[in-house]
């Protein structure tokens, strides 16, 4: 069986998926994709203690999966990866799957309702504390909205190393993501596993022409450019 975990850092989730799937008697194949070679720098390590066998990785973009010409059991995008897609990227991400998925293939994707969490029950803040420790103080604070892209722009800043940076955040609610996985899977579902927490689960490939397919796949390429 074939996974391949998409944006996934230190590869914890896709770990703890092939762990599972091997205790089950399945043979694994544990592809980690992701942007920051450090992190699939770890995840080789974590995947030799934890399988007992070293993932393959890849640095490319989420939205271009479908150039490694892999064809995976389970794509999955694990820790709430999807927060820092627009509602672009993300149509762009799921297409991508549906191209790197073998026949009865399912995508996974793990989320949390924010939009519910962050702006119905706490109220958008200008200025939040994100993580107070004796070693770091984290503030988060509101610097613009992107009205094409739905997305918010906040600047983080750890008070105690002075570190900065810039991160765009989109506030997904599982319908958003539910809605844009129903253009391209026939059955998706939902299971919830804490507060609004859950993942939507993607199988049976909704077969477009081979005219529609390659007239996406060149739009996605042009729009990259």
């Amino acid at each position: 069986m074939t996974i391949l975990e998409v944006a996934g850092g230190t590869g914890i989730g896709g770990i703890a998926l092939s762990k599972n799937l091997l205790s089950k008697g399945f043979k694994v194949r544990l592809i980690i994709t992701d942007l920051r070679p450090k992190a699939l720098e770890k995840a080789k390590e974590f995947s030799r203690d934890e399988l007992g066998f070293e993932a393959e990785t890849y640095v490319i973009d989420a939205r271009e999966i479908h150039k490694l010409g892999i064809k995976a059991d389970i794509i999955l995008m694990y820790g709430n990866s999807h927060a820092t897609f627009s509602t672009f990227d993300m149509a762009k991400f799921i297409l991508s799957s549906k191209l790197s998925l073998n026949s009865g293939g399912s995508l996974i994707i793990q989320g949390h309702n924010m939009f519910y969490d962050y702006i119905i029950t706490s109220g958008y803040k200008e200025i939040l504390p994100e993580r107070v420790r004796k070693d770091k103080i984290l503030l988060s604070i509101h610097e613009g909205y992107d009205e094409y892209r739905g997305m918010f722009k906040r600047l983080y800043i750890d008070l105690i190393s002075g570190r900065k940076a810039e991160i765009e955040l989109k506030y997904w609610d599982f319908g958003e993501l539910i809605g844009l996985c129903k253009i391209f899977f026939s059955n998706v579902d939902l299971k919830m596993v804490e507060g609004h927490r859950g993942f939507v689960i993607c199988s049976n490939l909704i077969e477009c022409s081979r005219k529609f397919t390659k007239a996406r796949e060149q739009s996605m390429t042009l729009s990259q450019e």
